[in-house]
C-alpha cells in the first residue's frame, strides 16, 4: 500500500470517526466505525491505532470531547441547568442543551431517551437538598434562629435556579415538578419545629407555628432569591441579612408609648 493511500485511507477514517463519535459519543465502537468506512478493523487499528488513540487525536485535532470519559451524561445534565435556568422548562430544545454540551444531540437522545426523560434525570440530580440540621442548640432564642435562617439563606443562594425552577407553574411538567419541590416542605417544617420548640419552652408566644414559620420563610425567600433575580439586587450577605429578618421577625419595627423599640410579642 502506498503512502498516498495510507494518507488517504487514514483521512476516510478519521472523518468518519469524527461523525460517530459527535453522533454516539460512549456508544462509538471501533466495529462501528468498520461498517461505516468498509475497512477492515485491522485496518483501521493499522491506521490510526487503538479506539483510546483514535478518540485522543479526534480530541487534539478537532477539539472534540472524549466520549470515553465518565462525565458525559454529567455534562448533559449540567447543560440541561444551564439552559433550564435561563430559559425555563418549557422553551428549551435537545438542540439546545446538546450545544452547550458539546455533544451531538443524538448523543443526549441516546442517553436520556426523550425530552420528558432528560429533564426527569435533570431533576432528580439536581434536587435541591437542604443541609442537615446537626447545629448545636446554644439556648438563645435569637442565636438559634439566626443561624438557622442563615444556613437557608445560604442554601438558596447556591441553589437559586433549581429553587426558583421549584416554583415553575407549567402544566406539562407538573408531575415532574413534584419531584424537586420536596425540599419547600422540608424548609416549612423544619422552621415550623423549632418555633414550636421555643412556644413549648415559653419563649413565644403560641401561635400557629406553620403561619409562622411561613411568615419566616417568606422574608428569607424575598432577600436570598426575589431581590436578586428579580430587582437586580445584589446577592444578600447571608449572616448580616439574618440577623437583620431575625430582628425584625422577633421584635418588627413598631416602637412602644414610650419611643422606645417593641420588644415585640416574643419574649426571650
Amino acid at each position: 500500500m502506498s503512502s498516498h493511500n495510507s494518507s488517504a485511507i487514514q483521512t476516510e477514517i478519521l472523518q468518519a470517526a469524527q461523525v460517530l463519535v459527535q453522533d454516539t459519543a460512549v456508544s462509538f465502537t471501533m466495529d462501528a466505525l468498520a461498517k461505516q468506512t468498509g475497512f477492515s478493523r485491522a485496518t483501521i487499528y493499522r491506521q490510526v491505532g487503538s479506539k483510546k488513540a483514535l478518540l485522543q487525536r479526534l480530541a487534539q485535532e478537532h477539539g472534540l470531547p472524549n466520549p470515553t470519559q465518565p462525565d458525559v451524561r454529567s455534562r448533559i445534565l449540567q447543560a440541561a441547568r444551564t439552559i433550564f435556568g435561563q430559559y425555563g422548562l418549557v422553551t428549551p430544545t435537545m438542540e439546545q442543551i446538546a450545544s452547550e454540551a458539546s455533544v451531538g444531540v443524538a448523543t443526549v437522545y441516546r442517553h436520556f431517551g426523550d425530552r420528558p426523560t432528560l429533564l426527569k434525570s435533570f431533576m432528580e440530580a439536581f434536587q435541591p437538598r437542604l443541609p442537615s440540621d446537626d447545629a448545636q442548640s446554644s439556648g438563645d432564642l435569637t442565636s438559634d434562629l439566626i443561624q438557622l435562617v442563615q444556613s437557608m439563606i445560604q442554601f438558596i443562594l447556591q441553589n437559586q435556579d433549581m429553587v426558583r425552577l421549584s416554583f415553575a407553574n407549567s402544566a406539562e411538567w407538573q408531575a415532574v415538578l413534584t419531584e424537586v419541590r420536596p425540599f419547600q416542605e422540608r424548609s416549612l417544617v423544619r422552621v415550623a419545629t423549632f418555633l414550636q420548640s421555643q412556644m413549648d419552652a415559653g419563649k413565644l408566644h403560641p401561635v400557629d407555628p406553620h403561619k409562622a414559620a411561613t411568615a419566616l420563610l417568606g422574608m428569607i425567600l424575598s432577600f436570598s432569591l426575589i431581590m436578586p433575580t428579580y430587582y437586580q439586587l445584589p446577592e444578600p450577605e447571608p449572616q448580616e441579612t439574618a440577623v437583620f429578618i431575625v430582628q425584625l421577625f422577633l421584635d418588627g419595627l413598631r416602637k412602644d408609648p414610650k419611643g422606645l423599640p417593641s420588644k415585640g410579642r416574643s419574649p426571650q
